[in-house]
């Protein structure tokens, strides 16, 4: 699943992430991409009330700040079900305006030690409006994907590219680059709707942007006109569309959520745009962002393990909280240590600035060179935690 969450969590209303826990019930997604985050507080919210529910399935990759040109106070993250898949490694593709995110997942499979099933998920937020020089940006973008997917990955990797590109059409030479650039991976329309979108309503079921007629009601944040473009997708590498492979789309299970094809150039909620998707469950997505999330699912040749029995909590535990001066005790059940390898500590930027070797459940990490402030534990499985270092 893909969603712009509009300047989360700035724009109105409050307590949006109430909002996105009913959005994230009814589509139990297993892989949560976004964009438009603009802070590690606001990433806390979402995993902690929109996607856990006290029983920390869900985890979250590290929350990184922008490192790009002007992009300005936005970023992308990548949340995932850890029962089904462990992180195995992130990065950022540098452009002229805003991070590209990878974020490498590791299927927790029966062939997991053998067979690893690795997918290569990438994020991003292109520039966005009309014009040759926003096409100009969004082409060079493209091409820094590109160019990254050359240098670093093999030709059969396992791809998935999901984010807002602000595309009005196909024709674009950056949509083009993506498809049919000098790329070794060209990417992948699951819905094959390729056109001019833009206020084009033969594409009125495939429209993401805008939920909203207009913005009057919400302090005049994100855009308003109806719906009438299709600005979010979720691009696939040629390997993911044949269902003979290790990993396979779903055919048929692609969906503008919350889009009954009957909404162009009205807000998602208007009473006229009946259909499957139901009154109430589109009065949360315009309340929620001037965007519609995109979904679609995935099919696995192996058998998934379901690794953590979260019934007896057989995870990583604090024993002695998460507020510490010179250490830190890790509780690791012996259930799962005979997998757990590392222990990685991140700070609140995403710079890995500790790594400790895991030989017992009950491990002391030194923090007595740690500058004040938060950090992230992520764990070889998968497992994310927090703590403070106080002095």
């Amino acid at each position: 699943m893909f969603y712009n969450l509009l300047d989360y969590p700035e724009a109105p209303p409050l307590n949006r992430d109430f909002i996105l826990k009913e959005i994230i019930d009814e589509l139990e997604p297993d892989v949560f991409m976004v964009a438009e985050l603009q802070n590690d507080s606001g990433a806390n919210l979402i995993l902690d009330n929109a996607l856990n529910d006290g029983d920390d399935i869900y985890a979250s990759a590290p929350f990184v700040f922008n490192t790009s040109g002007n992009g300005g106070n936005l970023q992308q993250l990548l949340y995932y079900n850890t029962t089904k898949f462990s992180l195995e490694l992130t990065d950022i593709i540098q452009t002229s305006l805003r991070d590209i995110n990878r974020y490498q997942l590791k299927a927790i499979t029966s062939q997991v030690n053998t067979d690893p099933i690795l997918i290569e998920f990438f994020v991003a937020h292109f520039k966005a409006s009309q014009g040759s020089s926003n096409e100009q940006i969004r082409f060079n973008m493209a091409l820094n994907f590109t160019n990254y997917i050359n240098a670093n990955l093999a030709s059969d990797a396992n791809v998935i590219f999901a984010g807002d590109f602000n595309f009005y059409g196909a024709n674009e030479s950056g949509f083009q680059q993506l498809f049919i650039g000098n790329t070794i991976i060209p990417m992948n329309d699951p819905l094959n709707q390729l056109g001019d979108w833009h206020t084009n309503s033969s594409f009125s079921g495939v429209h993401t942007q805008s939920t909203r007629e207009s913005t009057n009601n919400f302090d005049d944040f994100g855009a308003g006109g109806g719906l009438d473009d299709r600005f979010d997708f979720i691009f696939v590498s040629n390997n993911i569309l044949n269902p003979n492979h290790e990993v396979s789309y779903v055919s048929n299970s692609y969906q503008t959520v919350g889009n009954n094809s009957n909404c162009y150039n009205e807000d998602i909620n208007d009473t006229s745009c009946t259909g499957v998707y139901g009154q109430n469950f589109r009065d949360l997505l315009w309340n929620m962002s001037d965007h519609l999330p995109v979904v679609m699912d995935l099919n696995f040749q192996q058998d998934f393990l379901s690794m953590r029995d979260l019934s007896e909590k057989i995870i990583i535990t604090l024993p002695d909280g998460n507020i510490v001066e010179d250490q830190l005790k890790v509780n690791i059940p012996e259930l799962i240590l005979k997998n757990l390898t590392s222990l990685k500590v991140y700070n609140s930027t995403g710079q890995l600035v500790m790594i400790k070797e895991v030989s017992n459940s009950n491990e002391i990490l030194s923090t007595v060179k740690l500058s004040n402030g938060l950090y992230y534990i992520k764990a070889s499985n998968g497992q994310i935690l927090k703590f403070i270092k106080k002095s």
